[in-house]
């Protein structure tokens, strides 16, 4: 009986010795091609080249070797068929029982350059094709795409009643690696054509973290990063985890609103929040201790077990300020090292460090599941912080100094991270008033003049989408608001108008919406 045959193809030498070396002992003989049948004969082991099985040279520059009858056919025939097998004894091929092959890095290479010739000779044919074949042929060919599956086939190997159930496990997780990596394939393709909304949308997900549960505790969870490159990502996108406890997928989802709500402003930041929306939020141009007091004074009851997000490296002073308040998470850009000894000693607070925004090409959109006839995924682009030159007409017979607009266009900043029906109101570059999830917008502009109290005299409101009648800026004017933007287009604009202007109040309309829903 013929010795049984691995064919060996590997781009990450990871832990490849220890294998051969493990193959080797059982008996097995080696097939390779180039730098892997190199590796293997520096370890002492006899290998065949690839093209001594084949008897065709490497072609165009290495970009096929393994595309071959005499290699698939040795992979793809199937060991219970007479006919398989005479086929191959008539064409003189011998059966392969084993591939182990990694691909080259394409998403690796996306996440480094934008060379075009540079992905394009990253993309792996050979060995998609041999992992694809295998995998067709779980029942007679292992396959091993993953080099910390390679003891796992050994013990595998010594315990044959075992052998069935891996290589089938093995069969799915490589047609899982060809789908992911062949996503982010089609994704760079997609969006070098400038395609933000293909007919075929792939996402490449990987795995970071299995969760204690979802939202609730009978809800299964785990937590998967888009656009994560094939060769070992355990992190997204430079977000590292410096103390505390494992993080939840309610964490998760608030950790990124606090990042996002602190990031969006050039002055010292601080946010806290509470179900994703920023309960406290405030900057300041010089201190980051004076940003966190003034953002806390917004609301200290909600305050309390919230998520906090800064847009500066954490000082001492802030986390001496922060004596006594009880924080669940805390995520910044860095930690200076006296402030971070000091978060330490809180045994329950996790620390997170996230230093800049991420670029993971080519993946820019956001999505939602939704369920129905056809179950499936609405898909957008993200929402972004409106722009400094964010046309803004007064339309109002009261005019606004630059202080004003200044205080306007910081409320545009918060709303976007407020869940509608949202209304906000700020000042001195503070959020002071929060309506939010309201079902009429009038209830939104109450509740948030309600929470300000007195602070609300002389303060500015913002509102994620139009008036659809004047109650709403009559009770935020009456409340003693100076000023209000809101997004132009109800039908009762001219209403909402000459209401303000009974009032001897300001208006501003934009044109750009950020409604959360």
């Amino acid at each position: 009986m013929a010795a049984p045959r691995a064919l060996i193809s590997v781009y990450d030498k990871t832990g490849l010795d220890d294998f051969a070396a493990g193959l080797a002992a059982r008996g097995w003989e080696f097939v390779a091609s180039g730098g892997t049948a190199a590796a293997i004969g520096a370890d002492g082991h006899s290998v065949l080249e690839v093209e001594d099985v084949t008897g065709a040279p490497e072609m165009l520059d290495g970009r096929v070797k393994t595309l071959h009858p005499a290699i698939h056919g040795g992979i793809l025939a199937r060991r219970d068929s007479d006919q398989h097998l005479a086929e191959l004894t008539d064409l003189g091929i011998g059966a392969i029982d084993l591939v182990a092959v990694n691909l080259y890095p394409f998403a690796a290479t996306l996440a480094a350059t934008d060379d075009r010739d540079e992905l394009l000779e990253n993309i792996d044919i050979g060995g998609v094709a041999l992992i694809r074949a295998a995998a067709k042929n779980p029942d007679d060919v292992w396959i091993l795409v993953d080099p910390a599956d390679y003891s796992r086939v050994l013990e595998a190997l010594d315990h044959p009643e075992s052998a069935d159930a891996l290589r089938r496990e093995l069969a799915a997780k490589a047609f899982a690696l060809t789908a992911f990596y062949d996503a982010h394939i089609a994704a760079y393709l997609q969006q070098d054509l400038g395609q933000s909304f293909p007919e075929l949308l792939t996402i490449p997900l990987r795995r970071l973290q299995s969760l204690r549960y979802g939202e609730n505790p009978h809800q299964p969870g785990a937590f998967y990063a888009a656009g994560a490159a094939e060769l070992g990502d355990t992190e997204l996108a430079g977000v590292e985890q410096l103390h505390g406890l494992e993080l939840s997928y309610i964490n998760i989802l608030d950790l990124q609103a606090a990042w996002a709500s602190a990031n969006d402003f050039d002055d010292i930041a601080v946010s806290i929040i509470k179900h994703t929306m920023p309960c406290c939020l405030a900057t300041h141009p010089e201190s980051q201790v004076e940003a966190y007091r003034r953002a806390r004074e917004t609301d200290p009851i909600s305050a309390f077990g919230g998520i906090l997000g800064f847009n500066r490296t954490v000082t001492p002073e802030t986390v001496a300020a922060m004596r006594g308040h009880l924080y669940h998470v805390i995520v910044a850009p860095d930690y200076e090292p006296a402030a971070l000894r000091r978060l330490r000693r809180r045994k329950d607070l996790r620390i997170m460090r996230w230093p800049a925004p991420a670029t993971r090409p080519p993946l820019h959109f956001e999505a939602a599941h939704v369920w129905g006839i056809d179950c499936g995924y609405l898909v957008q682009a993200p929402d972004r912080a409106p722009s400094p030159d964010l046309e803004m007409r007064v339309v109002s017979k009261a005019q606004p100094t630059a202080d004003d607009l200044d205080q306007l266009r910081f409320g545009l900043k918060v709303i976007r991270h407020v869940k509608s029906n949202a209304i906000v109101l700020v000042r001195d570059g503070r959020l002071i008033g929060l309506g939010s999830g309201q079902v009429n917008r009038v209830n939104a502009v109450r509740h948030a003049a309600e929470q300000a109290g007195d602070a609300a005299q002389g303060s500015y409101l913002a509102s994620d989408a139009f008036f659809p009648f004047a109650d709403g800026p009559e009770a935020a004017l009456d409340a003693g608001v100076r000023a209000i933007v809101s997004v132009a287009g109800s039908l009762r604009d001219q209403e909402v108008i000459e209401a303000v202007d009974a009032r001897g109040g300001i208006l501003v309309l934009v044109d750009e919406r950020h409604f959360r829903h």
